[in-house]
């Protein structure tokens, strides 16, 4: 019985789909995005990926601490550095949501910021393919760990199931 219950997990995995589109490009992964919502889903697969992809990283860039995502002390918390024109959506109203969005942190007595911009594409079914890019004016910021921790912290989140990254 032990045997078995340590074999589960590998079970479990053996059975879960799997991607088979091409490799994903440098600062890309490929999720399987799901609504971790209980309220009956009226979407599609599709457009429901692309809106739970937005949501995860919306809420994990506003609500993390700047030091939790890699900046040095002093930087404030992301925000949309030109309001609602920081988002950018990319389809047609009734087509799946393809965003691309810009963050901005910085640093009130320097002047410094750091930018990202993440872009979530639905790319059939489930899937989503997102992409991620960081860059600042302040070289103590090591932007490589800024995108690192962004999609580390997005792929644990309820409903995101990394399943490819071209990191």
């Amino acid at each position: 019985m032990k045997k078995l219950l340590l074999f589960a997990p590998a079970l479990l995995a053996a059975c879960a789909p799997a991607y088979t589109g091409p490799k994903p490009g440098p600062n890309e992964i490929i999720v399987e995005a799901t609504s971790p919502s209980p309220m009956p889903n009226t979407l599609g697969d599709e457009q429901s990926a692309g809106v739970t992809g937005f949501v995860v990283i919306s809420v994990l860039l506003l609500k993390n601490q700047a030091d939790e995502l890699g900046l040095p002390a002093g930087y404030s918390n992301f925000s949309f550095p030109n309001g609602a024109e920081s988002m950018q959506r990319l389809s047609a109203q009734d087509r799946p949501m393809h965003v691309k969005v810009d963050w901005q942190a910085s640093r009130p007595p320097t002047q410094n910021t750091v930018n990202v911009q993440w872009e979530s594409r639905p790319i059939g079914g489930k899937l989503l393919s997102v992409t991620i890019k960081a860059s600042s004016t302040d070289t103590a910021v090591n932007t490589r760990t800024v995108e690192d921790r962004l999609i580390a912290k997005f792929v644990t989140q309820n409903g995101i199931r990394l399943l490819a990254s071209g990191r």
